[in-house]
């Protein structure tokens, strides 16, 4: 439910979104698709969002932003040493996430 929320506030923005419900059907599709961004939740199942960004990154330098509702300074480090560009906490701050969208899109498609 929380997902299908996010790509709808993401589609009413003009975003294309694509979703998994566990972190293994995530990985697969980050393996066989293109995306300029990357949302991971750091608890799914099968692979929760740490162990995905780390099989990610043997890959991919896709920027990757991990949503977690506990984070503590020493993971949130962990998460960004591992190649996490930011940690977001739950509940999400939607222009946050909006914010860092415009950012990816405009180093990935500078004017």
């Amino acid at each position: 439910m929380i997902c299908e929320e996010f790509r709808e506030t993401l589609e009413q923005e003009g975003h294309q979104v694509d979703c998994a419900l566990n972190g293994k059907e995530g990985l697969r599709k980050i393996q066989t698709n293109h995306y300029n961004l990357v949302f991971l939740d750091s608890a799914m199942p099968f692979l929760d969002g740490k162990k995905v960004l780390e099989h990610i990154r043997h890959f991919s330098r896709v920027p990757v932003a991990l949503i977690t509702g506990f984070l503590t300074e020493s993971k949130e480090k962990e998460i960004l040493h591992l190649g996490a560009m930011v940690c977001l906490r739950k509940p999400l701050d939607l222009d946050r996430v909006k914010s860092l969208i415009h950012t990816v899109s405009r180093s990935t498609h500078p004017s």
